[in-house]
């Protein structure tokens, strides 16, 4: 049973030099929808596709252990987001949902969950009755930091970012990006929204928050309602998870093999 104070998170790595057998993405590609499978289809390049397929069926294998069936049996549905009356929900993407249906009903209706993936790893986000959303970012070099930084930030971001040591400033962007991202999925508007109507914690350091405002996002349109917490990964990384609410609570962190826990059918040996 998830407890209602916690996030539940999956950290699940994407490295090709393991996961990239042919057998194992068959598996995994075994376990999507029709729909899944024909957006993977839509990539370009291989190790896209294979990110897609992968991250896909890690989340299909946690919210399968979470319902007690078949990751295959998963089903999504999708719909508006949830909220007050406003241009703002109007305008709102469509957030995937777990779909309630016969005994899966009961369990997946107050489940919510949420998947990010980047180069070489994934995250899943898992809660109880609260909405949520995880965001990882691979630290790729930008030539183009300071413009990307404008564009994203919001003015109180953008004076506390300038103000940070230039050694700093690379980490302390994707902390920002991550921190903001989170919560972005979370309100299921991702990058719908003006970046820059959002602030949350500059750091290029890790936060932990513990039920201080400093924590808290802060948003031209929505209430402070929403708490961050960063997310510990590995070195060239930033991740984090936003969840609905205005107090702390804590993460129960796990690292999800795949490949253990999706072992190649015999045949696919031979």
């Amino acid at each position: 049973m998830l407890s209602l104070d916690k996030v539940y998170i999956w950290r699940v790595s994407l490295d090709r030099s393991t996961t990239n057998s042919a057998p194992h993405i068959a598996t995994w590609r075994a376990m999507l929808s029709a729909e899944e499978i024909c957006r993977s289809e839509r990539f370009i390049s291989a190790g896209l596709c294979h990110d897609y397929i992968a991250s896909h069926a890690a989340l299909r294998i946690v919210l399968g252990q979470c319902l007690g069936i078949s990751p295959a049996s998963v089903q999504f549905a999708h719909g508006p987001v949830a909220g007050d009356e406003g241009e703002l929900t109007r305008a709102a993407t469509i957030k995937p949902t777990l779909l309630f249906a016969g005994e899966q009903g009961n369990q997946s209706a107050n489940l919510h969950f949420s998947l990010s993936h980047t180069r070489g790893a994934a995250l899943i986000g898992v809660a109880r009755d609260r909405e949520l959303g995880v965001d990882i970012e691979w630290q790729r070099p930008l030539d183009d930091l300071h413009a990307m930084a404008r564009c994203a930030m919001s003015s109180l971001e953008l004076e506390r970012w300038l103000a940070m040591p230039p050694v700093e400033r690379t980490q302390g962007f994707y902390n920002v990006w991550t921190r903001k991202e989170a919560y972005l999925k979370a309100i299921g508007l991702g990058l719908y929204r003006n970046l820059q109507e959002v602030t949350v914690p500059v750091s290029a350091s890790p936060f932990d928050a513990r039920s201080d405002e400093a924590f808290l996002v802060q948003d031209d349109h929505i209430g402070s309602n929403w708490t961050l917490r960063d997310i510990p990964v590995n070195e060239g990384y930033s991740a984090s998870v936003c969840r609905e609410s205005c107090g702390t609570f804590d993460l129960a962190i796990e690292d999800l093999d795949i490949c253990r826990l999706s072992p190649v059918p015999a045949q696919a040996n031979k």
